[in-house]
Formats: C-alpha cells, sequence, structure tokens
C-alpha cells in the first residue's frame, strides 16, 4: 500500500484470533497468580508489598550496572528518573511518584536532581534499602518458586510457569506458544 507521500507503508498487523487471546489469557492468569502470593508473602513477612520490593530491585540493579557490577556500600547510589523507574516496574509515573514517597518515608529511597538535568526528579536507593533489599530477596525467590511450581500442576498453565523456570517448554515436542491440547475443558478444568 502506497500513502499520499509516495511511501510504501507496512500493513497493520492482523489481529489476534481466539486462540492467541486464550494464551494471552492464561499469561494474565499466570501473572495474577504469581503477583498475589508474592505480594501477600511480601507484606505479611517483611511489611514491604511488592510494588514496592520491585522499586528497590530496579534501583538497586540499576546502581550496580552503573558501577559496572560491583556495589560500593559506601559511595552515592545511582539515580534513575521517575519514568525510566515506572517503565522499570511498569506503573504509572504518577504511581511511582507516590511509590518513591512511600519508599522515602522508611528510609529505603531518596530524591535526587536527575543525572543530567537538575530539574528532573530522581530516586536512588539508601544504604538501608539496599539492606532490605538484599534481606528480603531470599523470601521473594521462595514465593515466586512455589507459585511457579504449584502452576506446573494446572495444564493451561504449565507450559508458561515451566518456560518462566527453565526456559523450556514443558509439554515434550511442543513449541511454547502451542497450548498444551485444542480438547475441550476436562475434568477440574480451570481454564480463563
Amino acid at each position: 500500500m502506497t500513502n499520499t507521500a509516495g511511501h510504501e507503508e507496512e500493513p497493520p498487523p492482523r489481529p489476534a484470533d481466539d486462540d492467541e487471546d486464550d494464551r494471552w489469557c492464561m499469561a494474565v492468569r499466570l501473572l495474577g497468580r504469581v503477583e498475589r502470593e508474592l505480594d501477600e508473602t511480601l507484606s505479611r513477612g517483611h511489611g514491604l508489598p511488592l510494588s514496592e520490593y520491585r522499586a528497590l530491585c530496579a534501583l538497586g540493579r540499576a546502581d550496580t550496572e552503573a558501577r559496572g557490577g560491583v556495589g560500593d556500600e559506601k559511595a552515592e547510589a545511582t539515580a534513575l528518573r521517575m519514568g525510566e523507574l515506572a517503565d522499570r516496574i511498569g506503573l504509572k509515573d504518577s504511581s511511582v511518584t507516590r511509590l518513591v514517597a512511600r519508599l522515602e518515608g522508611r528510609g529505603l529511597a531518596e530524591r535526587a536532581a536527575a543525572p543530567g538535568d537538575g530539574r528532573a526528579v530522581a530516586a536512588r536507593i539508601t544504604p538501608l534499602g539496599r539492606q532490605w533489599y538484599a534481606e528480603i530477596t531470599p523470601t521473594y525467590r521462595a514465593a515466586l518458586g512455589r507459585a511457579l511450581e504449584a502452576s506446573l500442576s494446572n495444564v493451561y498453565l504449565a507450559d508458561l510457569a515451566a518456560w518462566v523456570r527453565t526456559g523450556e517448554s514443558a509439554v515434550a515436542g511442543a513449541h511454547p506458544a502451542q497450548p498444551p491440547s485444542t480438547a475441550g475443558p476436562t475434568e477440574g478444568d480451570d481454564r480463563p
């Protein structure tokens, strides 16, 4: 197809079909199950919601990346712009601003001028935030492992859960994008 300026236009992507929509719903369902498990575990065990843990994770990793993989506990942490932090943890900018304010109130993060632009606001992890992140990560990873393992028993979630655990499909010979079966619902069907 050619546009009015004489340039070839890409055809629009085809809409998703029913099978793709079903697989997407299964992925969202797995994500929801795992997210609930992680949030409940972190909130109950450490008083820190999953969203705040993810922010500490993103801020801590940005700091380590900026140092070439070497963490220096005494050095000032690298700051991330609020928009970049929002992208890394999947929240809106306005939600991240409130989240950082909560972390700041606990002494786990602090606001700073954005690198290269003193007018923009950024956030960075504090030494206490690094300590909390290090202490909470084993709890997070144990809960993630339990949630993924539990999902392996659900025929509709097993392949995706196995892929997250191993990087490989759980269904012998199946491509990870293929559903485990095209047959109708079975007894104990837990399909979305």
